[in-house]
């Protein structure tokens, strides 16, 4: 009987092997991450915004519109006895000497800014990939253990069926592993529901129809880490993080904001010509004005002041974010050394003792020394940890995914 069981453990992992081994198709992450940041809509939106800011920069330093105005005076000519006049006029504003400057200074580090939220967008839509991709790699395991735990039930029912029919078992050892077999088949029925819903975001991240078929993702989907320090990652994050290069930008962009109100203490020069023509007699003239800011205390001073408390603002804010990244960066570490110390007592102690339990298990069942309610709770024991481990690993894996968000770059960089 024993050997029966191990024949059909056998042929489930040389029918698991096999299949994998014929998969044309694969996930693979690296080839995900590339499609994701090539096809990626939000990714696309963000470079648009981009283009966008940075075409306001020349925009920024263009003149005002020039001013064209026709006037007619006396017509018809016998109106007041007067001569007919018709006169041309063009006028155009000239912005005071530097404003135009500054105002492309303020547009600049707005482009800055739209730059530094295409690197978060990036990021966002990188780590959802990794987490969605690995989440994948947890449902195949599960449903991996849940076929496997289905084979050896058919093989234990084949035993307490043999037991039956020669006197020594019970009918219920039966109807038990019977219903265990439905229980495992109900399962199954949800890990498959919960993949479709995986790849149906997945195809959004990548702009894809929501029914696409995914591949099942590649084996090799372990990360392997650098020696991680601390004080390096923290300091990468503070470096890197898109967030905090986009504050830096927009208090920039305040404080150059508060240089270009400074300039609206001076006025602008307003150049025009005119042509009139009147019964013959045409004349030239030209013109020049200029506006008086004589209201620069309740207006660009107040301008000035609100751009600098915006700044001060943004200051603040940057420090308050920079102390979250650093309790993150030091959040995932501290998690990353759990699930390490977790995976070594799941390795070393609770995965070998409950296949232990489960292999002695099932050496008395035959014998009825065990019954099927013990041999039941030692078979999904020994399914827990095997899930658990995988759980345990993809856990990790979603850590790191973490860590690279937290700092803002790769942690094959993460080596000081």
């Amino acid at each position: 009987m024993t050997w029966r069981l191990t024949s059909g453990l056998t042929l489930v992992v040389c029918l698991s092997a096999s299949a994998s081994a014929s998969a044309q198709d694969v996930l693979r992450q690296g080839e995900l991450i590339a499609a994701v940041k090539q096809r990626n809509p939000s990714r696309a939106a963000a470079a648009q915004r981009l283009e966008a800011a940075r075409i306001q920069i020349a925009r920024a330093r263009a003149l005002p519109d020039p001013y064209l105005q026709a006037m007619v005076e006396d017509i018809p000519p016998n109106f007041r006895n007067a001569m007919p006049m018709v006169r041309l006029q063009a006028s155009q504003m000239l912005p005071w000497f530097g404003k135009r400057d500054r105002m492309a200074g303020v547009s600049a580090r707005q482009a800055d800014a739209a730059a530094a939220r295409i690197d978060t967008t990036t990021l966002d839509v990188v780590a959802e990939a990794k987490r969605a991709f690995h989440q994948l790699v947890l449902n195949r395991a599960a449903r991996r253990v849940n076929r496997e735990q289905r084979a050896i039930v058919d093989t234990v029912v084949a035993i307490a069926i043999g037991r039956l029919s020669s006197g020594t078992g019970m009918h219920h050892d039966v109807l038990k592993m019977q219903t265990e077999a439905a229980m495992l088949d109900d399962m199954l029925l949800m890990l498959d529901a919960d993949r479709r819903e995986m790849a149906a975001m997945l195809n959004a991240l990548l702009d894809r129809p929501a029914e696409t078929t995914v591949a099942e993702p590649d084996d090799d989907w372990s990360t392997k880490t650098p020696e991680l320090d601390r004080a390096f990652l923290i300091r990468m994050a503070i470096d890197r993080r898109p967030e905090l290069r986009e504050m830096t930008a927009m208090e920039h962009m305040e404080t150059a904001m508060a240089a270009a109100a400074k300039r609206e203490y001076y006025p602008d020069v307003m150049l025009g010509g005119l042509y009139d023509i009147r019964m013959g007699q045409d004349g030239l003239g030209a013109m020049i004005g200029l506006n008086v800011p004589i209201w620069i205390g309740s207006k660009q001073r107040l301008d000035v002041r609100a751009a600098e408390a915006r700044a001060r603002g943004i200051e603040r804010d940057r420090a308050a974010m920079a102390a979250m990244v650093r309790a993150e960066v030091e959040r995932q570490i501290a998690r990353l050394e759990a699930l390490d110390r977790r995976l070594t007592l799941l390795d070393h102690e609770l995965l070998p003792r409950a296949q232990q339990t489960f292999d002695s298990a099932l050496a008395a069942f035959p014998s009825g020394k065990v019954d099927a309610l013990d041999l039941l709770d030692a078979l999904r024991t020994v399914g827990t940890q095997r899930l658990a481990r995988v759980g345990l690993r993809v856990e990790r894996e979603l850590a790191l995914v973490d860590l690279e968000r937290a700092t803002g770059s790769s942690l094959a960089e993460a080596t000081p």
